[in-house]
């Protein structure tokens, strides 16, 4: 489980509202994995997989939108993150119910991966989306 207050805020509110969205749904797969409810897993699985598409995409547009320099190096962390996701959902409804290796996941590397790269990824995008700062700018005139 992860609480509003684990989550780091950024420049733009809706980024802050997307991690909302995530830390709600993360919590309702927990709560399915220590019930034990297979069913209601594989269907929160699936519907944090169509929201993690949807988070990323809007991020990778407003990215492309704004020729966001490390780009590339965003959307690589983001595919990498939806690959592991499905694999775990797959996984899942594979193993006929593995909560194991569900909560593993969700505990050991999807939550601190989530505050990792708001803290870090997202903090310097939004930035950039918001005021239009380069990562790499000192803030002088050349």
């Amino acid at each position: 489980m992860i609480t509003q207050d684990q989550l780091p805020m950024v420049a733009m509110t809706s980024m802050n509202d997307t991690h909302l969205e995530d830390i709600i749904i993360i919590n309702k797969l927990s709560e399915a994995v220590v019930n034990k409810d297979t069913v209601l897993t594989n269907s929160i699985l699936e519907e944090l997989i169509e929201h993690t598409i949807t988070h990323f995409s809007g991020e990778e547009e407003m990215m492309r939108e704004k020729s966001f320099p490390p780009y590339l190096v965003h959307k690589g962390e983001h595919d990498r993150v939806l690959n592991e996701l499905k694999a775990i959902a797959q996984g899942f409804s594979q193993s006929d119910g593995d909560f194991q290796l569900v909560m593993a996941y969700v505990d050991g590397s999807l939550i601190p991966w989530l505050i990792n790269h708001i803290q870090t990824l997202d903090t310097v995008t939004a930035m950039f989306l918001q005021n239009g700062l380069s990562p790499c700018s000192s803030g002088r005139q050349g």
